[in-house]
């Protein structure tokens, strides 16, 4: 099982509902528990020590945790409302907290089925580390948004569909809407009915996070009807200095590894060897070589550069 793993059904992606920073994260922690095989949810059993390191919530704050799961239970999640149907749902059926063991119990609501389990297609692939790394709700909620569109482009190759556009107020509804049972609707805080409210708080920091901490991100324009922001017109784009660095910084990784140390050293080996003549100290050399392997930069004969390559593509 990939822990790292998040595939979920796309409409799930753009349903309407409105979470924490903490309730998203362990919507997101917990999915990744998912076995791809898995026919149907179980009940997870997880250390509660692991829970608040994941979500970054110091044991002092244990409480925080378990008043976010008691509003996770009543937060409901509008999937479809349209002439055919209404769709709602909850993330959660039960939960309990074994205080001596440390232990929490927990499912996901069975409704939560055909979006979670048993995805043939439609559906996109997340990662929970890089959601972690996000400071907002809102950039996690545009970081799906923009893998499941990027998910698309991979399929069909068509650069237009790295363009799409949403109309304001369902945009709203996808990343601030709370479902209000007195009312029966979707309903956004009114602050956000001034546009530079919602520009600021929520489309500026996804945009400046993205930026900074997503393979993709966006830019986007703003359209007017008349006098009045009516849409948004969004654009990705690949962050290529990023993926490069995580590149660069995988690699240091794998060659750190007990086993591609052996490589690096027998490398050294060799190039001592064939050099032997001209090396004046030859433990200063052999210093100097090793942290060129530490820093990635040490030089592989192609058999060993062979057998790193592979082991890099195993490993994912």
């Amino acid at each position: 099982m990939n822990k790292d793993l998040i595939v979920k059904d796309n409409r799930l992606i753009t349903a309407k509902y409105h979470l924490t920073l903490t309730q998203i994260k362990f919507i997101s922690f917990l999915s990744s528990q998912i076995n791809k095989d898995d026919k149907d949810f179980i009940t997870y059993f997880l250390k509660i020590n692991e829970i608040l390191d994941v979500l970054d919530i110091q044991r002092a704050n244990y409480k925080l945790l378990r008043l976010s799961l008691r509003q996770l239970m009543g937060k409901y999640i509008v999937i479809e409302d349209n002439e055919d149907f209404i769709s709602e749902t909850t993330f959660l059926s039960f939960f309990r907290i074994h205080k001596k063991k440390d232990i929490l119990e927990i499912r996901f609501d069975s409704s939560l089925k055909p979006f979670l389990l048993e995805l043939k297609d439609k559906f996109t692939k997340l990662s929970l580390s890089k959601i972690l790394k996000f400071n907002s709700q809102y950039a996690i909620r545009m970081y799906e948004i923009i893998e499941s569109k990027v998910s698309i482009y991979e399929k069909y190759k068509n650069k237009n569909l790295l363009e799409f556009e949403y109309d304001l107020d369902e945009l709203k509804d996808i990343l601030l809407g709370e479902y209000n049972s007195v009312d029966n609707k979707i309903k956004v805080p009114k602050s956000y009915n001034r546009f530079n409210n919602f520009k600021r708080r929520v489309l500026d920091v996804a945009f400046y996070e993205l930026q900074k901490k997503g393979d993709y991100y966006f830019e986007y324009e703003s359209i007017k009807t008349g006098r009045t922001y009516t849409s948004i017109k969004f654009t990705i784009f690949k962050n290529g200095e990023k993926i490069k660095k995580d590149f660069r910084e995988k690699k240091k990784l794998l060659l750190q590894n007990s086993t591609t140390k052996g490589l690096a050293k027998e490398q050294i080996r060799r190039i001592i060897e064939r050099k032997k003549d001209s090396i004046k100290d030859k433990l200063k050399y052999e210093q100097k070589l090793f942290q060129l392997y530490l820093r990635g930069d040490l030089k592989f004969d192609k058999d060993i550069q062979m057998v790193i390559d592979n082991m890099s593509v195993l490993r994912g």
